[in-house]
């Protein structure tokens, strides 16, 4: 990539990206809509002054916003209020996930005539994206049970969608006529050694910083640490291959449960740094706009996103329910889960990755497709309804 390119992009999508936030906001929608919009302005859809090997060339933004996010939501989770939260989080998380897997499997299974298709794009679906979702929750300053609740729950969905995804992907891949060299046992091994490694690297990193930030009084300095800890994380995690989302979570977790006063400091020192890295990555997610590809899976699209939009906020209301969760939980949270973007992505490609080693060029080819479109589709919306959903149960400030 051309150095005048990257920085041409880096400073036109902050300038393009707050004007169409301005307009946003007139509408009343969150920040979020207007950063999509203007990628999908300057994509290759539109104007095509970024191409798709530009797009695809600026990979890193994803993996780096996702360590900011899972570090900022390891920051929201402290122990004294997921206790109080107890088993509520993980039926929700179970039935929310669950349900949709079974839902959009179904939905997309027999639309395509296919079951390992539909086990593909359920085990894909069943991942929720903390982006969207917690640029409303900072933009509107929420606060409460409700979005205490959907902290916890984003934190532990990706877990769970993985496993989903560890287990579906082998069985789809023996159902379409192929074979793998890993049985059951060892996959799912292999994804809790990931989960496992993540976690445990997350957490020896979180003391350090805490350790190291307790003797630091200077903001400036204190930004600086935590930044040098949240990439250099974010670069373990690519080499050793695990995820950054969730080992950047298990470093915010530490802090702010280590020591609140010191974790009040780190992230108060970041605040003003992340906003352009959020951009950048909702920028991205616009210039996927496809309308070649919205059309030409209109059908498989238009399912998938009603599948998995009734399985998120059907099964959020069931766990909600059957935990005895606060009215509001139970009314809401549903509608705060259906954002679907790096995670999902980051699987859909390497599902197409072993589609293609099978030769089954059209499906690998559709379901990259069909998750660009859907991504593009619930971003404009998911933060939208989430945005509601927080109002309705009165936890905004502003």
């Amino acid at each position: 990539m051309e150095n005048e390119f990257l920085l041409l992009f880096l400073g036109g999508t902050i300038l393009l990206a707050i004007l169409l936030a301005q307009g946003a906001t007139l509408l009343k929608s969150p920040l979020i809509v207007g950063y999509i919009i203007a990628g999908a302005i300057i994509g290759p859809a539109i104007l095509n002054l970024v191409s798709e090997s530009q797009v695809v060339s600026m990979g890193i933004i994803n993996t780096v916003t996702l360590s900011f996010l899972g570090f900022g939501i390891g920051g929201e989770l402290r122990w004294t209020e997921l206790k109080k939260l107890g088993k509520s989080i993980v039926l929700i998380v179970l039935f929310e996930a669950t349900m949709t897997f079974i839902l959009v499997g179904i939905a997309t299974g027999l639309v395509l005539k296919s079951v390992p298709m539909g086990l593909i794009y359920g085990a894909l679906a069943s991942a929720t994206a903390p982006a969207g979702t917690v640029d409303v929750i900072r933009q509107y300053k929420a606060k409460g049970n409700l979005t205490t609740t959907l902290y916890a729950v984003m934190g532990l969905d990706d877990i769970y969608a993985l496993l989903i995804y560890t287990i579906s992907i082998p069985l789809a891949i023996i159902l379409l006529g192929g074979s793998t060299d890993i049985p059951m046992s060892i996959a799912l091994l292999h994804a809790g050694g990931e989960v496992l490694i993540s976690v445990v690297s997350g957490v020896i990193i979180g003391f350090i910083l805490v350790t190291i930030a307790q003797k630091i009084h200077d903001k400036t300095t204190m930004l600086l640490l935590t930044l040098g800890i949240i990439l250099s994380s974010c670069g373990l995690a690519r080499y050793l291959e695990v995820s950054p989302i969730l080992m950047s979570m298990a470093i915010g977790i530490v802090a702010v449960n280590k020591n609140a006063h010191v974790a009040r400091k780190i992230f108060s020192s970041l605040g003003d740094w992340s906003p352009p890295i959020y951009v950048w990555f909702f920028v991205l997610i616009g210039t996927r706009l496809d309308f070649n590809l919205i059309y030409n899976y209109a059908l498989l699209v238009g399912l998938y996103i009603l599948s998995r939009s009734l399985g998120k906020w059907l099964g959020a209301f069931l766990g909600a329910k059957l935990s005895k969760a606060p009215t509001s939980t139970v009314k809401y949270l549903g509608f705060t889960l259906l954002s679907q973007a790096g995670v999902a992505i980051g699987l859909a490609l390497a599902a197409a990755a072993s589609l293609e080693k099978m030769n089954l060029h059209s499906q690998a080819k559709q379901i990259m497709g069909v998750m660009t479109a859907t991504t593009f589709i619930i971003m404009l919306v998911g933060p939208i309804l989430a945005k509601m959903a927080l109002v309705k149960a009165g936890e905004t400030n502003s």
